[in-house]
């Protein structure tokens, strides 16, 4: 079991077989430099061994997805990679995560084909689901067009707020940075953001 303490948000990012490596990695490392606490959570049914990623870098998660069963965090991360992203989407216990805190108002993130994980959970979970514009990553488009409001590729990262529900999306390994750092500003805030933004020159 994983508590939370302290008063430090706390993040949580999927992780599976075929999660893309830059998402995850980019991810995880601005959150943990802005002073959250993120821990990456397999998916997989082999425990709390590494996983290996879509480029064959391998990740040690933190938890397994039986760990978190009930517990809260302040954001719950989906990142891309078509073979993780399955592997997301056809985990129910994922799917009731992901669902228990879109529904309490928590933060629900998605990068590149990480938002099929979204619409596979939420869709008929909770119709504001439905309203959200969201980004993705371009050859995931005609799976997501009719599961959200729109999909938008004028702007690298989407955050849309329906009746108190908060969702960030983003495109694809190369808006990896500002999907983490629009992340950062909602649980800290633009100050924090922008210090660790001048850390990575970005």
């Amino acid at each position: 079991m994983y508590l939370l303490w302290n008063g430090t948000k706390k993040a949580l990012v999927f992780v599976a077989n075929g999660s893309e490596d830059t998402e995850v990695v980019a991810t995880v490392d601005v959150l943990r430099r802005g002073g959250v606490d993120v821990k990456l959570c397999s998916v997989e049914k082999n425990d709390k061994k590494p996983i290996t990623c879509a480029n064959n870098i391998q990740l040690v998660p933190d938890l397994h997805i039986d760990d978190v069963q009930g517990q809260q965090f302040d954001a719950v991360i989906v990142p891309g990679g078509s073979k993780g992203t399955e592997q997301i989407a056809s985990c129910k216990k994922a799917g009731a995560l992901l669902i228990n805190h879109y529904k309490t108002n928590k933060l629900v993130a998605a990068i590149c084909a990480g938002p099929i994980a979204l619409s596979t959970h939420l869709y008929d979970a909770d119709e504001n689901a439905r309203k959200h514009d969201i980004t993705c990553y371009p050859e995931t488009v005609n799976t997501l067009k009719n599961k959200f409001k729109s999909v938008k590729f004028d702007a690298p990262v989407v955050y849309s707020e329906i009746n108190n529900h908060h969702l960030i999306t983003s495109q694809g390994p190369a808006t990896a940075i500002e999907f983490a750092l629009k992340i950062l500003t909602h649980l800290t805030d633009a100050r924090k953001a922008e210090e660790i933004r001048k850390q990575l020159l970005a």
